[in-house]
């Protein structure tokens, strides 16, 4: 079985879960209210032999918020809720993960000014399910 949308599919679970931390997007509509989260850009890295399929695989989730009173401090809260649930061994149908882990995690102020932004992105191991 080749890896597909499974991931997101698990991350968008995840993350949904109640209590709800945020929305959560692929693409936000236009008007979105702050805060919400978006599950960004993936990058699957094969990790296979020449016995079984595997793969290792950098996934990228962003944490928006309004800058209340000039804090970075409401978006970093957002950041660990989305750690806490994303830096585990994902329920991944037909697959195993056999690791979830943060591999890295920034913040900063976009351009606009008033709005913090955060991107968290995490590192899985996953094989097929035997």
């Amino acid at each position: 079985m080749k890896l597909g949308g499974q991931l997101q599919e698990a991350m968008y679970r995840a993350l949904i879960a109640e209590p709800l931390v945020a929305p959560v997007y692929d693409r936000p509509p236009a008007d979105a209210p702050l805060p919400y989260i978006t599950i960004g850009d993936e990058q699957a890295i094969d990790d296979g032999n020449s016995c079984s399929d595997g793969w290792e695989v950098f996934a990228d989730v962003h944490v928006w918020s309004p800058a209340v009173k000039g804090s970075k401090l409401e978006v970093k809260r957002f950041m660990a809720s989305v750690e806490e649930r994303l830096a585990v061994e994902l329920d991944v149908p037909g697959f195993t993960v056999l690791s979830g882990t943060l591999d890295s995690k920034r913040s900063f102020r976009d351009p606009d000014g008033v709005t913090e932004h955060g991107v968290l992105t995490f590192r899985f191991l996953i094989d097929p399910a035997s």
